[in-house]
């Protein structure tokens, strides 16, 4: 199990560091910049990235200490049993879904802030090791409100997959803000 969530952590952790080589060298401005009042700007987009992860982590969490005490989260069949992430993305998603209230962002602090908080998020996982430990991680499940029940190891591909898909997005804002 260690070694799964290991694997799963060093995946985050080097889709994360891609993002932060993308944006670095943006400054405050640059960061806020919105190419269109329906758009995200930069910025916006490490605030959405931070707010869902720190929500992952807590449902994670959550669903771990649940389990250990006999009362799990989920109980049920599981229509996501056995499927990747990318699978579950897939036959759950729209093209382009709204993020919920708590990872919207509200464009409140910099680009650098949110860069900061982003690359604490990394600490944040590290602390999932230990409530991981000796569970069966297929059997730790908190619904996701588009994907339904997703287990540990879903959530964790869930976080990573997540940050894959922005990191696109940014690539290409930058593009069109040509930084």
């Amino acid at each position: 199990m260690e070694n799964r969530v290991n694997k799963l952590l060093n995946e985050i952790k080097v889709s994360r560091e891609r993002i932060i080589n993308l944006v670095v060298n943006i400054n405050a401005d640059d960061g806020a910049n919105r190419l269109a009042q329906d758009k995200w700007s930069i910025q916006e987009i490490i605030e959405h990235l931070v707010l869902a992860e720190r929500g992952g982590f807590d449902l994670i969490f959550t669903a771990a200490e649940c389990f250990r005490l006999g009362k799990p989260v989920w109980s049920g069949n599981n229509e996501n049993s056995g499927l990747s992430i990318e699978e579950i993305i897939d036959k759950t998603w729209e093209t382009k879904e709204k993020a919920p209230a708590s990872a919207t962002p509200q464009g409140k602090w910099s680009l650098a802030i949110w860069t900061a908080h982003f690359k604490n998020c990394d600490d944040l996982l590290l602390n999932l090791i230990p409530i991981l430990e000796d569970l069966p991680l297929e059997e730790v499940i908190y619904p996701h409100f588009l994907c339904g029940p997703l287990n540990a190891v879903q959530r964790l591909e869930f976080i990573r997959l997540h940050i894959d898909r922005h990191y696109e997005q940014i690539s290409n804002l930058k593009k069109d803000l040509g930084l």
